[in-house]
């Protein structure tokens, strides 16, 4: 098996492995996406960057080391750039052995509230990385789904896991910033919000994360609207968690809320940036 597997990698150019990686790290990706992390230079346009990457992803089915979902989100209309991705068993099992080391991962089709979830998350990692390819500031860190995970001691003794959907820092000429990023689709309850944002204030009264850091990262909720982030800046109210810690925005003002915050322009006013009144006390 291990001579397959260097037979492999032998046959793999260095944007094939950055492809495994990246499929990895975020679980799915679409093929839109991989043309945009991979396949922006070199072809004439958007259309010709999509061709060539559906080339190369064909032949790294044949392969064995990718494998494409039978679900399709985002329409039919939407063509071949809407097939969604995912790291086939030999593709796991090629980057293990490059590291030399890992857990055995088991892959399936997953359901489509988890698909439709992870691929909006995979667009926000996308969009922080053409944020720094187009200079408008640093990413030195992004990670996603249980390499953003931490495991801190609660108040009574337990272990905690705190699971953000991303983990970035991003670097400006002054300033750097961390994130923990959550992506908000209005599919849970406010149970689960309360226990979410209780386990983010847990985490922020360790002073785990201070002591290694200097600082707490800012809790970035991407929400569909207004009243959305209302409804959790009146959740982590009521927990007495500070308010200062959490930011809330549109998916489209995203990019901008993160470089304006980057760069030190946190007062700046930008449209999709959400700024919820906090609740009043009669």
């Amino acid at each position: 098996m291990m001579r397959l597997l260097s037979d492999l990698k032998d046959r793999l150019s260095e944007r094939d492995l950055q492809i495994l990686h990246d499929l990895e790290d975020f679980r799915l990706l679409t093929t839109r996406h991989i043309q945009r992390l991979h396949f922006t230079t070199g072809h004439r346009t958007s259309s010709a960057a999509t061709r060539a990457c559906t080339r190369v992803l064909a032949r790294l089915t044949e392969l064995g080391l990718v494998a494409h979902l039978t679900r399709r989100i985002g329409g039919v209309r939407q063509g071949s750039a809407a097939t969604t991705w995912q790291l086939a068993a030999t593709g796991e099992r090629l980057l293990r052995a490059l590291r030399g080391s890992g857990t055995r991962r088991r892959y399936t089709e997953p359901a489509t509230e988890f698909i439709a979830h992870t691929l909006e998350v995979a667009e926000l990692a996308v969009r922080l990385r053409e944020a720094e390819r187009d200079r408008a500031l640093e990413v030195p860190e992004i990670q996603a789904e249980r390499r953003a995970w931490t495991r801190f001691i609660g108040t009574h003794g337990a272990p905690v896991w705190l699971r953000p959907d991303l983990r970035a820092v991003t670097a400006g000429i002054d300033f750097e910033q961390h994130w923990f990023i959550e992506l908000d689709r209005r599919t849970e309850r406010g149970a689960f919000l309360e226990r979410k944002l209780t386990t983010y204030g847990a985490y922020y009264n360790s002073g785990q994360y201070q002591a290694a850091h200097d600082l707490f990262p800012t809790v970035l909720w991407v929400v569909p609207d207004l009243r959305r982030s209302e409804e959790l800046a009146r959740i982590a109210s009521s927990l007495g968690l500070p308010h200062e810690v959490f930011r809330y925005c549109l998916p489209d003002a995203f990019i901008d809320l993160v470089t304006a915050e980057t760069n030190g322009a946190q007062t700046v006013p930008l449209p999709g940036i959400l700024h919820p009144d906090p609740p009043t006390t009669a």
